[in-house]
This record gives structure tokens, sequence and C-alpha cells, in this order.
């Protein structure tokens, strides 16, 4: 992604757009075309009235923006890497709720507070909780490789440095400028903030750190999606913890095991609609997805999606 400093730099502090500005049958395509703008071969699947905003500044050679939206699964070059991906490279920090990116293998379950890094050259996705909020920073990876910086790498919220940086880079957004900043300000608070992300990277070897039980559920849950009986119980049970442990965990996450199931079995069903290029059986699918049966599998995909399985297929074979 490429910022116009001349733009950012010469008009107000913050860049905002949302979806509200539009016809609710209009926000979905309206959000596509905007993330696709601001990061060239993105897409977002959710439903067609998505209520989303995204407000941006420029810091010196980084670009700062916050994300808030509704329950969305986001794909970046989904169709193959770019040869041209340039040097920079993304890095979410989750603000609410939660969310679970994919990148070359790796995967990350990020929490509030939590921190990873994505590299602009491989495919990846994100599922994102219902009231979401993200911080993206866009920045040019030399500027953090040589202090440890790599795809995939998360840093927790439990670190010291990690809570600081979180602090600084909200109160960014926590202003009420109007007017534009000058150039020495931009570039003095893009110093402060790659001092507190170098400051980050350097305080922890990241396998020290124990692995949480909310990355075991995940992790479980990605591993046993065809299981139609995977509930609160079986999720216990094949983790060797109590169904409150479960619970807790979840709600942490601002969600439900049954609703969280549900989300990704309906995300891999879209994805699977999109990218084959035969009409599958939905009943095939729905099966082997863990739902009940089609008609449950495709009632719950249009209360997420807002159109049938087979509408929204057709639409990706036209």
């Amino acid at each position: 992604m490429q910022y116009d400093a001349a733009s950012c730099l010469g008009s107000a502090m913050f860049q905002k757009q949302t979806t509200g500005a539009v016809q609710s049958r209009d926000r979905l395509a309206y959000w596509n075309e905007l993330v696709a703008t601001l990061f060239p071969g993105m897409t977002v699947d959710s439903q067609r009235e998505i209520d989303a905003s995204w407000t941006a500044c420029r810091l010196g050679d980084f670009g700062l923006s916050l994300a808030k939206s509704e329950r969305a699964s986001v794909r970046r070059w989904a169709n193959g890497s770019p040869s041209d991906a340039g040097d920079r490279g993304l890095i979410h920090f989750q603000w609410e709720g939660f969310s679970a990116t994919e990148q070359g293998g790796r995967s990350a379950a990020l929490f509030s507070g939590d921190m990873t890094f994505c590299s602009p050259a491989e495919p990846y996705s994100i599922e994102i909780s219902e009231r979401n909020a993200m911080f993206v920073i866009d920045f040019p990876w030399a500027a953090l490789e040589a202090h440890g910086a790599r795809p995939g790498l998360v840093l927790r919220h439990q670190l010291p440095s990690v809570g600081v940086l979180r602090a600084f880079v909200a109160s960014i957004f926590a202003q009420r400028w109007t007017g534009p900043m000058s150039a020495s300000e931009s570039d003095a608070m893009a110093d402060v903030l790659q001092r507190l992300l170098v400051n980050a990277l350097c305080y922890r070897p990241e396998e020290a750190q124990p692995t949480v039980l909310r990355e075991r559920l995940l992790a479980f849950v990605e591993e046993n999606l065809g299981n139609g009986a995977l509930r609160t119980g079986s999720l216990a049970q094949g983790l060797g913890v109590t169904a409150r442990e479960v619970q807790l965990a979840f709600a942490e996450m601002a969600t439900t095991a049954s609703d969280y199931i549900n989300g990704r079995r309906l995300a891999l069903a879209a994805h699977r609609l999109r990218e084959e290029q035969r009409s599958a059986s939905l009943s095939d699918l729905a099966y082997e997805l863990g739902f009940a049966d089609a008609a449950h599998f495709s009632r719950r995909f249009r209360e997420r999606f807002g159109e049938p399985p087979s509408a929204y297929a057709a639409r990706f074979r036209a």
C-alpha cells in the first residue's frame, strides 16, 4: 500500500471513510472498492449491509489506520502472489474483538492488545469477529527486519513494551486534530513509533511463551470443523480441560463456542464456493463442514452473507 504524503500532510490529519455514507444494499461493494484501493489484491466477504469504517493518517514513512467492522472474512492475493509486492509489510494490532490470521501455513489468533506481521509478498486471510476494531500499520520491512520482525511473528499484549506501544498508537487516534500535521511533527512521531516497535521486538523470544488455551482451542476447532458434534463438551474433552474453561476462553473473545464454530464453517464454505469452478453439491458441502443438512447450511449461509449459497457461487463464475 502506498500513501500519498502530500494528500495526508497537506489536508486534514485524518482521512475517514465509512459504509454509512452509502445505501445499505451498496455497502459491501463500497467497502470492497475502498480496501482494494488501500491494499491491492484485498477482498472482503460479509453481509451486504456491513457497518464498517476506516480512519487513516501518516507518520513519516509509516501509514496508520483504524479499521472498524462487523464480522467478515478478508483475503489478500487469493489468486496468487504479485510479482512486485514491494518492500513494505503490514502490522495488525488488535484493539477490540479478536481475529485469526493465516499466511504461508502460519496462523495467529489475535486478542485485544496482540499484534502480528504480514508480508505483502504472500497471500493471507483474516477472520474478523463481531464488533471488531484493529489498527493496521503499513511499514517498510527494512526498518524492523533487522530487529527480528518476520511474517507470522506474534507479540502478545502481556508484554509491557507492547502495552506501551498500544497506548501510543491509540493516543494518535484519540486526538481531535482538524488541521494538517507538519512534516517535522510527522517525522518526529514516526521516530517514536519506530523506537517503540523495535523495543517490543527486542523484548523477548516468542518461543519462550507458553501456548495459551485460546490458541489451542482455535487450532482444535480448525482440525475438527467437519465433526457435526463439535461443541463445548467435545472441545473440553479433546483438550483435557473443563467445559467452564472453554466457555470462559470464548467469552474473553466476546463470542461462544457454537458461534465461533459456525462462523468458521461458513467462512470455509464461502471459500469453497468461490474457488471451485464446478457446481458443488450443497448437501456434500454441508456434510463436509459439519452442518446437519443442506437446508440448515443454506439458511445459516443466507443469514451471514445475505444470499443463498447457489447465488453466491454464481457471482464468482460469471
